[in-house]
C-alpha cells in the first residue's frame, strides 16, 4: 500500500472488547492483532485513522478510558468514534424495538452521535457522556502531543487533522466559507503531502 502512495488508512477496529465483537459477529476483527497491525502500518509511515463504535452490548463505562489509553499509547493519529445506532429497517432496530430498548424516535438523532436506545452495560446518559468525554480527551492538547508521530513525514498531516480539523474545526469551517473549501483543501494537501 505504501508503494502505491497510501499515506493514511481508515480502519474499523470497532472496539477493544472481545465480548462486544462477539455480540455483533465481527469475527474478522481480532483485538489481539490490533497492536501488530498498527505497528506494521506505522513502520511503513502510514497513519492510522481508527474507527470505534460505543454502546455495543458488551460495553460498560470502563470502555472509554480503556480505549483512550490504548489510542494514546499506540500513537493513533486520528480517531473516528460512533455511538451504535439502530437504524430503522435494520435487524438491529427490529431486535431493539422488540426488546423495548428504542427510546428516541426522532430520525434526526440517528446520526451516530446521539443515543437513541437503552444500552445493556450502561445508562444512555453514561454512553453519551463517555462518547463526548473520549473525543474531548483524544483531542486535548496533552494527548495531541502524546500522540505525535515518530516519523517527521507524518507530522504535518497529523497536526493539520488534529488541530485544524478536530481541535479548531469551527474556526477552520469559517475560513473555508470565506476562502472556499477547495482553496483551503488544496493548501492543506500541499502542506500535508508536499505535492
Amino acid at each position: 500500500m505504501r508503494e502505491t502512495g497510501c499515506e493514511s488508512l481508515f480502519i474499523g477496529l470497532e472496539t477493544l472488547s472481545t465480548s462486544s465483537l462477539r455480540a455483533v459477529s465481527k469475527r474478522q476483527n481480532r483485538v489481539e492483532k490490533y497492536d501488530a497491525l498498527v505497528a506494521a502500518l506505522h513502520d511503513r509511515q502510514i497513519m492510522v485513522d481508527a474507527s470505534f463504535v460505543f454502546g455495543l452490548d458488551g460495553d460498560e463505562p470502563e470502555i472509554f478510558p480503556r480505549t483512550l489509553d490504548w489510542i494514546v499509547s499506540r500513537r493513533i493519529e486520528t480517531v473516528t468514534s460512533h455511538i451504535l445506532t439502530p437504524y430503522p429497517g435494520t435487524a438491529l432496530h427490529t431486535r431493539m424495538s422488540a426488546q423495548g430498548r428504542i427510546i428516541d424516535h426522532d430520525l434526526s438523532h440517528y446520526d451516530t452521535a446521539h443515543v437513541v436506545y437503552s444500552p445493556i452495560g450502561m445508562t444512555p446518559e453514561e454512553l453519551q457522556a463517555g462518547y463526548l468525554w473520549l473525543y474531548d480527551q483524544i483531542y486535548s492538547w496533552p494527548n495531541i502531543v502524546r500522540r505525535l508521530p515518530d516519523d517527521s513525514r507524518r507530522l504535518m498531516p497529523y497536526l493539520l487533522f488534529n488541530v485544524l480539523y478536530r481541535k479548531y474545526g469551527r474556526v477552520t469551517e469559517r475560513l473555508c466559507r470565506m476562502a472556499t473549501y477547495e482553496r483551503v483543501g488544496r493548501l492543506a494537501r500541499r502542506l500535508a503531502y508536499r505535492v
